[in-house]
C-alpha cells in the first residue's frame, strides 16, 4: 500500500486561474486523504516570502520522502522538480506528476527534448487530454499517462441557475480584456452588434470599449463573485489572434490544453462557447455542455439555432458538471487510476 503525500507551496496570486487552480488541488488532495509533507498552504504576495517559504517547504519535503511513497507533484515547478524527482527514486517512492502547463509550449523556456527528459523522470503523468497525451508520446515521453479531462474548480458557491431574458442570448468573457491581446473581442462586437458581450477582468480600453454599444465592461470582479452571479447566458473561451482561432502561439497551444476559465464557466451553470480544434472541445461534446464551432465569425448564426429545449438541456449539464468539479471528482477519478497503476507496478 502506497503512502500518499503532495508538496503545499506558497501562491502569491490567488486571483488568477494558475494560483487558484494549484490551490484547489492542495485543498482536494487534503480532503481524499494525502498528507502535506511541505509547508502549509499559504498566499504570500511579497516575492522574497514566497522564494524563502518555497525554498524551505522544498527542504521539508526532501526530508519526508520515504520508501513506498507516491509523491503528487503539480508541473512545472520553478525550482526542485528535478531534484524531488531524484531523492524519491532513491527512496524507492513513486511520483505522480499533474500538468498544468507545457513549458515547450507556453512560453518556450524549455525545448520539446528537454521537458520530455523532465517528465520521463516520473512514473505517472497526469494529462489534459487525449491530444497532449499523444504529443507527448511523439516526443519521447515513456511514463504511464492517465487522462484527467478537466480541471476541478471548488472554490465559491453557485447562486441561481441564470435564465436568459430571450432568445437573444449574450455572451460574457472572463480574462484580459484588452484589445491589443485579444484583438477578437472587437471583431466579434462588430459582426454581432445585435448581441450583448459582457466582459469581466482587466486591462480594459474603457475608450474602445465605448465605441461598441453591444459591449459591455463589468470591471474586475472575484471568481467567487462571477460563480454567483454574472450577466451573459454563454461563457466564451476562445484564444489565438483572430476569429479564426488556433493562429498564433497561445491558439495552437489550446489544442493541447485544457484552460481553467473552462471550469470556471461550468461553476457558474453556463454553457461554454470554444474552438472545436481545442483540447477541451471533446468534453464539451460528450458532455454536452455548450457549442463547439470552427470560427467565431460562425457563432451567431448557431446561436440562433439554438431553442429553449437544447439551451435547457445545456444548462442542465452543466449544473450536472459543476457538482463535479465542486467536489474535485475529476482529479479523485484521475489519482485512483494512476495509484491503482502503482500499486500493480
Amino acid at each position: 500500500m502506497l503512502n500518499r503525500k503532495f508538496i503545499s507551496r506558497n501562491y502569491k496570486h490567488l486571483d488568477n486561474g494558475g494560483g487558484i487552480a494549484k490551490s484547489d488541488i492542495d485543498i482536494t488532495l487534503e480532503n481524499l486523504g494525502y498528507q502535506n509533507i511541505g509547508l502549509r498552504r499559504s498566499f504570500y504576495h511579497n516575492n522574497l516570502v514566497h522564494g524563502i517559504r518555497n525554498f524551505i517547504g522544498l527542504q521539508k519535503a526532501m526530508m519526508s520522502i520515504h520508501r513506498n511513497d507516491a509523491i503528487v507533484l503539480q508541473y512545472p515547478m520553478k525550482i526542485g522538480f528535478d531534484r524531488i524527482c531524484k531523492k524519491a527514486h532513491q527512496r524507492g517512492a513513486k511520483i505522480i506528476c499533474l500538468i498544468h502547463d507545457l513549458s515547450s509550449f507556453r512560453n518556450k523556456s524549455l525545448t520539446p527534448d528537454e521537458e520530455i527528459m523532465r517528465l520521463n523522470a516520473t512514473d505517472v503523468l497526469l494529462t489534459h487530454n487525449h491530444r497532449m497525451r499523444e504529443w507527448l508520446s511523439e516526443h519521447g515521453c515513456k511514463v504511464k499517462m492517465i487522462d484527467y479531462e478537466i480541471m476541478d474548480y471548488i472554490h465559491g458557491e453557485s447562486g441561481a441557475p441564470h435564465e436568459p431574458v430571450d432568445r437573444n442570448y449574450s455572451l460574457y468573457y472572463v480574462g484580459n480584456v484588452s484589445f491589443k491581446t485579444h484583438p477578437y473581442l472587437r471583431k466579434l462586437a462588430e459582426i454581432m452588434p445585435d448581441r450583448d458581450i459582457y466582459l469581466y477582468g482587466t486591462h480594459p480600453e474603457l475608450e474602445e470599449i465605448a465605441k461598441y454599444p453591444n459591449l459591455h465592461y463589468m470591471g474586475i470582479v472575484s471568481d467567487r463573485q462571477i460563480i454567483k452571479s454574472h450577466m451573459g447566458d454563454f461563457g466564451l473561451s476562445w484564444y489565438g489572434e483572430s476569429l479564426d482561432s488556433g493562429e498564433g502561439r497561445i491558439g495552437e497551444y489550446m489544442a493541447y490544453n485544457n484552460p481553467h476559465k473552462v471550469s470556471l464557466y461550468l461553476r457558474c451553470n453556463s454553457p461554454v462557447i470554444v474552438w472545436s480544434g481545442a483540447g477541451r472541445a471533446e468534453f464539451i461534446n460528450k458532455e454536452k455542455v455548450g457549442i463547439t464551432i470552427d470560427s467565431l465569425t460562425t457563432l451567431d448564426d448557431r446561436l440562433k439555432e439554438i431553442d429553449d429545449k437544447e439551451y435547457r438541456l445545456l444548462t442542465d449539464n452543466a449544473r450536472r458538471i459543476n457538482a463535479k468539479l465542486k467536489s474535485g471528482y475529476y482529479l479523485d477519478k484521475a489519482l485512483s487510476q494512476a495509484i491503482d497503476h502503482l500499486n500493480k507496478s
